[in-house]
């Protein structure tokens, strides 16, 4: 089990104020008001910005930000490798599936084909490389992947 979000690659390291509670891992976003907070829109254009450890402080991937905390997160690039989250009771992915936000911080099977459908395709934001089934799970779980 991985102890770090960035599993390969360098993205741009950012910091901001956290706008509510963030865990390593999630798919995060700036506010209008300036402010870090979990991405809070299934199916919707993301950016790769997914939130990391605070090492600086001794935190490991675990440790959550609560509000106003300094989060640090990582823009990442296409073919980077992260160690993300999978929503809770999330259908069950397998390598190469299509992964996009499920609105909440967290990553979900795409569901309709990115392929032939062009609205879908700006919502893809990684590709699984671990195979995971979460759907009985009542808490996110982690999971291997690459950034597209």
């Amino acid at each position: 089990m991985p102890k770090t979000i960035i599993l390969k690659g360098n993205g741009i390291q950012k910091e901001g104020k956290a706008g509510g509670t963030i865990t390593p891992g999630h798919l995060v976003d700036r506010t209008s008001t300036d402010t870090v907070v979990v991405h809070a829109v299934a199916a919707k254009t993301a950016s790769a910005m997914f939130a990391k450890e605070n090492e600086v402080i001794g935190r490991d991937i675990d440790t959550v930000y609560t509000i106003n905390e300094n989060v640090i997160f990582e823009a990442c690039h296409s073919g980077m490798e992260v160690y993300a989250l999978v929503a809770a009771a999330a259908a069950a992915i397998v390598i190469g599936d299509d992964l996009e936000s499920a609105g909440d911080g967290t990553l979900r099977k795409v569901v309709t084909d990115a392929a032939t459908d062009d609205t879908q395709r700006h919502s893809l934001v990684a590709r699984a490389i671990q195979a995971v089934d979460n759907s009985a799970g009542g808490v996110p779980a982690r999971i291997k992947v690459e950034v597209l």
